[in-house]
């Protein structure tokens, strides 16, 4: 309850921004350090048939994102298309950087890795357990104070979740969070993700 609901919620609440850093470390410590010690977190190899099985899918996912969120884009907000990496290209490395960094690892150790090593024999059902992960994912963005948002995340917390499924790494997941995410502020989806454009 205090990771998954407390955190969220507080990120959301006008709490100093020196709070909310302190709470968020604390949550990552406790997450690396019960991981470790307690559930066996690694970042594991993948065998080269599932590989290539798992990237192909990404590799679908990843055409179908790129045409739908390129067509949206370019019917209801043309002048954002591709306008912060035409236009400040060191800012966009720069953000895509601190993005996997500070985003991206952080959320898949702890609702793909950690939440399914420690919490997933709770589910007997595994739709279920795929809802609820792809739901606290989503409520994990609830800060951004958008219902576009909260879509985004919800489907992308169903394919996160396949993808750790299938695969096991939390390596290969990072990877897809990543690309997913670094498109949508390329293509011009930075302000509505609150990147800096």
């Amino acid at each position: 309850m205090f990771l998954y609901i407390a955190t969220p919620l507080i990120l959301f609440t006008p709490t100093p921004l020196w709070l909310k850093a302190i709470y968020f470390l604390l949550s990552i410590t406790y997450t690396i350090w019960v991981g470790i010690t307690k559930e066996n977190i690694r970042f594991k190899r993948v065998k080269t048939k599932v590989y290539k099985r798992i990237f192909s899918v990404i590799g679908l996912r990843t055409m179908l994102i790129i045409v739908a969120t390129s067509t949206f884009i370019l019917l209801y907000n043309k002048e954002a298309f591709f306008q912060v990496i035409i236009n400040k290209p060191f800012l966009w490395l720069g953000y895509s950087l601190i993005y996997i960094l500070v985003s991206v690892i952080p959320q898949e150790l702890i609702y793909r890795e950690f939440f399914m090593k420690r919490y997933s024999d709770l589910f007997q059902n595994k739709t279920v357990l795929l809802i609820v992960n792809a739901l606290l994912f989503s409520f994990a963005h609830i800060w951004f104070n958008s219902w576009i948002v909260l879509g985004f995340t919800f489907v992308g917390g169903i394919m996160f979740f396949l993808t750790y499924q299938k695969s096991k790494s939390l390596f290969v997941v990072i990877l897809e969070h990543s690309i997913y995410g670094i498109w949508l502020y390329t293509v011009g989806y930075g302000e509505l993700f609150r990147f800096a454009v």
